[in-house]
């Protein structure tokens, strides 16, 4: 069997991200969840199995908390602009300030560095803010496939529409409707369906892992 697919899950804090986690690999016992912004500090993984073997490999990520000042950090390391978007990011991670001012947003871009995708989770009742964009920007620099989740999409402070608005402007034009906590009927479906656009060369196993939850799903329906 091929390798995992590795999968950081990523986004501002409190936006969701491991509520989603224990959504998609059914570990209710995941991770902590709280009220309280930056309940995850740490880098956390966890699979989703499927026959036995993990076919996705998730990474619970700390939430961002200071895109604004790291984006005016990282334009100190290369006023002239001549570093890519990437290597910029690596300049950083050496520094002294990503163990310290910055550790949290480091520990994020360490791990969007050594993935195949990101899961963006957004929750949508947040308004539009400048520091959301400086977001996406981190995340964009460090050139991995980035599939926004919008989470909240049912409540009716959802700011869903301006949301897809920025994520456009910014080239995200792939995005998914999930609510963490109660997922829409296929959502799971089209999430690994939409993750496959942007993973052409694990389609194939992606497919796998949609038909395989979907017969779950079949199975706990004709056992109910």
């Amino acid at each position: 069997m091929s390798e995992p697919i590795r999968i950081a899950v990523v986004g501002h804090t409190n936006a969701g991200k491991t509520s989603l986690l224990r959504t998609l690999t059914r570990r209710i016992d995941f991770g902590a969840v709280s009220d309280r912004p930056g309940t995850t500090r740490h880098v956390e993984s966890v699979d989703l199995e499927i026959d036995g073997r993990p076919a996705v490999r998730f990474y619970d990520t700390p939430g961002l908390e200071d895109a604004v000042a790291l984006r005016e950090h990282l334009a100190r390391i290369d006023p002239a602009g001549q570093a890519t978007p990437p290597e910029r990011i690596r300049r950083f991670l050496q520094g002294p300030e990503a163990h310290g001012a910055f550790e949290q947003e480091a520990k994020v871009l360490r791990a969007m560095l050594d993935i195949d995708a990101a899961f963006l989770v957004i929750d949508v009742r947040e308004p539009v803010l400048p520091k959301f964009r400086d977001e996406i920007e981190l995340l964009n620099a460090c050139a991995r496939p980035v599939l926004p989740v919008l989470n909240f999409v049912r409540d009716a402070a959802s700011r869903e529409a301006a949301w897809k608005e920025l994520l456009s402007a910014y080239g995200l034009h792939v995005q998914v409707r999930f609510d963490a906590a109660a997922p829409f009927v296929g959502a799971e479906r089209d999430l690994y369906g939409d993750l496959a656009t942007l993973l052409r060369d694990r389609r194939e196993l992606l497919r796998g892992v949609a038909d395989a939850l979907e017969a779950e799903a079949t199975a706990r329906r004709r056992a109910a």
